[in-house]
């Protein structure tokens, strides 16, 4: 759901609260929403104006947007002058978009600390140089999440580190979405060292993709086989070759 409303945000979305606060402070819980828009867009310079000269209260999830920002001297402010804390979510988030020095500043000043889902956004985004920091630095860890994440975005690097690295493994959908994504090289990884193998989901992932290769090799390579959803999404657009070979050759 959108902070403001686009007529909102062209009116007010690009000038300082400086020209308009006078008019809107107290309006239906205007100056929340500015501020978590600036939050949001990383516009720390309106927001300190608005938390130095607006009494009105910021949400939590606006603070754990400036807490998970890239620029550290608005997050620096925030904790020096105010007494809004963050939660976890501060630092899943810079963990997710890969910004390894807000992870670290937060380890090393906050008490909040991350979750799982730090290691396994991190991954899934192909941030392995903040997956290797939060192994060596924090105790929360992953789920399978993590690989199945990177498998499906293709990222082999992060899946081979954490096969290497970690014991939580993948499931099925690291190879259905590899295979899904067209992520080749990651499906023979998967394939031929782990053993977690796929789903339906996979053959009927490559179907829909029109990749009729992906479909042989699954059916040559996999036990998984299809769901009727294969043929459902081959023929639905169109992909005759693919409709073809599923008719004739895969159960």
């Amino acid at each position: 759901m959108d902070i403001l409303t686009p007529q909102e945000k062209a009116k007010y979305g690009s000038k300082d609260p400086s020209t308009w606060h006078h008019k809107k402070h107290g309006s239906d819980g205007f100056c929340t929403r500015m501020k978590s828009y600036y939050a949001n867009s990383s516009a720390g310079n309106r927001l300190q104006w608005m938390m130095v000269n607006c009494d009105e209260p910021i949400s939590t999830d606006a603070v754990d947007d400036v807490f998970s920002s890239r620029e550290l001297k608005h997050l620096i402010w925030f904790h020096d002058n105010r007494f809004e804390g963050c939660t976890t979510a501060a630092m899943d988030r810079a963990a997710s978009y890969g910004y390894l020095n807000t992870v670290s500043w937060l380890h090393r000043h906050r008490s909040e600390g991350c979750t799982t889902a730090a290691v396994d956004d991190a991954a899934t985004n192909g941030q392995l140089d903040v997956v290797k920091w939060l192994h060596k630095y924090r105790s929360e860890g992953c789920t399978t999440k993590a690989m199945d994440g990177a498998a499906t975005n293709g990222r082999i690097d992060v899946v081979v580190w954490l096969h290497k690295n970690r014991s939580e493994g993948c499931t099925t959908a690291a190879m259905d979405g590899a295979v899904t994504n067209s992520r080749a090289k990651v499906v023979r990884w998967l394939h031929q060292n782990r053993s977690e193998g796929c789903s339906t989901a996979a053959m009927d992932g490559a179907a829909g993709q029109n990749s009729l290769a992906a479909v042989k090799w699954l059916h040559d390579n996999c036990k998984a086989g299809c769901s009727p959803a294969a043929m459902v999404n081959a023929a639905s657009k169109g992909y005759l070759e693919v409709v073809k070979y599923l008719h004739t050759e895969v159960d």
